[in-house]
C-alpha cells in the first residue's frame, strides 16, 4: 500500500513539474523583460523580438510595451507597434500609458494625432507618478490642446510635476510666480522653485539663477561670485545635459 502511494506521488510530480516550468518561463521579472527589449531596440535580435512576442501573447504588459517599443523603429511595424503599446497601457503599465499617449500627442505610428485620447492616457499615468506625463498636462491645459485652455489647470500639473521631480516644470512653475500667470504672483516661491530647478541642474534655470544674483535679487542680493559660478555651471550642464530636456 505505501509503495504504490510513493509510486502516485511520482507519477503527479513527474507532471506537474513540467507545467510549473512552463508557468516560470512565462512570467519572467520586469527587468529581465526590459534586459531583453533593450536587446532587441539595438540589435533588431530575431531571438530577442520572438522573446518579447511570445511573453507578449502570454498577456504580459511590461513585454507588451517593450515589444511596442522595438517595433516601433521599424517602417513596416508602425501599426503594430500601436497595437502592442496600447495594450501594454490598457493592461496599466505605467511606461506603455505614457508612451501610448505621446503617440496619439503626436500623431505616430500610423495613428492620426487625437489630443483628447493623449489627455486621457496622460493623466493615467501622471496619477501613478509620472513626471512626464504631468508635465505633459500642464503644457496641454495652457494651449487648450485636448481641454479647454486652462490656464489655473496648467499650474495644478507643473506643481504635481515639479512634485515628482521635474526640473523643467519646477522651472515653469517659478515663471508662474513670477507672472501670476495661473496663480496669485508669488516672488517668494518663485524663487524658491527657481533655486530648487537649479539645484536638479536645470541649465535655463541655473542661468536664471545666476542673472537674478548678478542684478542684485532681493533674496539674496548682488553675489557676483556665485552668479560667475552658476553661469560656468549652466554652460558645463547645457554641454552634457540638455538633450534629455528636448
Amino acid at each position: 500500500m505505501q509503495m504504490t502511494k510513493l509510486a502516485a506521488f511520482i507519477v503527479t510530480a513527474l507532471i506537474v513539474l513540467p507545467s510549473c516550468s512552463q508557468k516560470i518561463a512565462i512570467t519572467p521579472t520586469i527587468a529581465e523583460i526590459e534586459s531583453v527589449g533593450l536587446t532587441a531596440l539595438h540589435g533588431q535580435d530575431t531571438a530577442s523580438v520572438q522573446q518579447l512576442l511570445k511573453w507578449a501573447e502570454h498577456g504580459n504588459s511590461v513585454a507588451e510595451r517593450e515589444l511596442g517599443l522595438v517595433y516601433a523603429t521599424v517602417p513596416q511595424k508602425q501599426a503594430e507597434a500601436a497595437y502592442w503599446l496600447e495594450q501594454g497601457a490598457k493592461a496599466g503599465d505605467n511606461e506603455a500609458e505614457f508612451a501610448f499617449a505621446e503617440v496619439l500627442y503626436k500623431g505616430r505610428l500610423s495613428l492620426k494625432a487625437d489630443p483628447q485620447r493623449a489627455w486621457y492616457w496622460y493623466e493615467l499615468s501622471a496619477n501613478k507618478g509620472h513626471a512626464k506625463a504631468s508635465f505633459m498636462l500642464a503644457r496641454m491645459a495652457k494651449y487648450g490642446e485636448g481641454v479647454p485652455k486652462n490656464l489655473s489647470l496648467s499650474v495644478e500639473w507643473l506643481q504635481k510635476a515639479s512634485d515628482q521631480g521635474s526640473a523643467q516644470a519646477m522651472f515653469l512653475l517659478s515663471n508662474a510666480y513670477a507672472s501670476g500667470e495661473g496663480v496669485g504672483a508669488d516672488q517668494i516661491k518663485s524663487h524658491e522653485w527657481l533655486e530648487r530647478a537649479a539645484e536638479a541642474d536645470y541649465p535655463v534655470a541655473i542661468q536664471a539663477l545666476a542673472m537674478e544674483l548678478d542684478q542684485g535679487g532681493q533674496h539674496h542680493g548682488d553675489d557676483a561670485l556665485r552668479s560667475r559660478h552658476l553661469i560656468k555651471e549652466a554652460s558645463d550642464e547645457r554641454l552634457l545635459r540638455w538633450n534629455k530636456y528636448q
